[in-house]
């Protein structure tokens, strides 16, 4: 077993909660906000309670109009489909990203939620999504389907999930260009592929990913799903925890595992740095079991984990 993680508390929320297939989690402060790929408002809870299947969260809707919204959950077809949350810094303030997975074109859809007035504008755009679709940089000629997204504060990471064509593309984007209007197209600074682990064969997939600006590093999670599209479910055979240097390089990988090391066949799909402890860090990871029970996790990572990392 290995000794440098540990799951530290696992929680499972039935499928009639509130909690329905979780695709996200970030924080702002001292809130916790979660995202499901079924639903089109956000889950809020303070990091000082006790985040467990009792937890009442409070829901944000995300519309940019003023229309009242629908809380209950969508059909696949009818679904945004948000797989991606991030927490970016804008005019010096944290917001939240969330976005659409632009596998159909109701899913083309990148919102901002700004907590400190609650308001909601539109992030990206048609043409933004048309240039991301058509980067084979970043889907390698797959179907677009993005899974993750995170930020230094100064760039944008965009991740192709990749699981179909076993291509894990990565796109960067300026921020600051894009704060003063310009287009994707126009702020691109570079390209990434990623090395992903595999279980029996069969690829792995970026699920979500968190650049750890105090250590310089990008954590991420890749679920490994046997589905041969970009639209359908599939048996989960489990779900890595990651850690990449900003130009991309695999430097950390595990296999999450129960206590007996026996691998959990769950499909992480969200992850966030929640603490850090005197000997190590610790991760809310979230789960979408695509119709069942969702869950969250808390994951402890020694500081040996990031200390090995140091001159890579």
């Amino acid at each position: 077993m290995n000794t440098a993680i540990k799951i530290l508390e696992r929680f499972v929320f039935s499928q009639d909660s509130d909690v329905s297939a979780l695709s996200g989690v970030a924080c702002i402060g001292d809130d916790v906000y979660f995202i499901g790929d079924d639903v089109r408002y956000l889950l809020k809870t303070n990091r000082n309670n006790n985040i467990d299947g009792a937890t009442v969260f409070e829901k944000v809707p995300l519309s940019e109009s003023s229309e009242q919204i629908s809380f209950s959950v969508l059909s696949k077809a009818k679904k945004p489909d948000f797989e991606a949350l991030s927490c970016i810094t804008l005019d010096g303030q944290q917001q939240l990203l969330v976005m659409g997975s632009g596998s159909t074109e109701n899913r083309k859809q990148a919102l901002l939620y700004n907590p400190s007035n609650n308001q909601i504008s539109i992030f990206l755009d048609a043409v933004d999504y048309h240039f991301l679709e058509n980067s084979v940089e970043l889907t390698g000629g797959a179907e677009l389907n993005i899974e993750a997204i995170c930020s230094d504060h100064h760039h944008l990471y965009i991740f192709q999930r990749g699981n179909i064509n076993r291509h894990h593309g990565v796109l960067v984007f300026d921020l600051a260009e894009i704060q003063a209007g310009k287009s994707l197209e126009n702020a691109f600074i570079n390209s990434l592929n990623l090395n992903l682990p595999e279980i029996e064969g069969a690829a792995s997939g970026i699920s979500d990913a968190y650049f750890f600006v105090d250590k310089n590093l990008i954590a991420a999670t890749a679920a490994v799903e046997q589905t041969l599209n970009t639209y359908d479910d599939g048996d989960v055979l489990g779900s890595f925890i990651l850690l990449f240097s900003p130009d991309g390089k695999a430097l950390f990988s595990h296999l999450i595992q129960d206590e007996d090391g026996k691998t959990l066949a769950i499909k992480v799909e969200g992850i966030t740095w929640l603490e850090s402890r005197s000997d190590g860090e610790v991760f809310l990871l979230v789960t979408d079991s695509d119709g069942g029970d969702s869950e969250i996790l808390k994951v402890w990572l020694a500081h040996s984990v990031f200390e090995n990392q140091k001159g890579k």
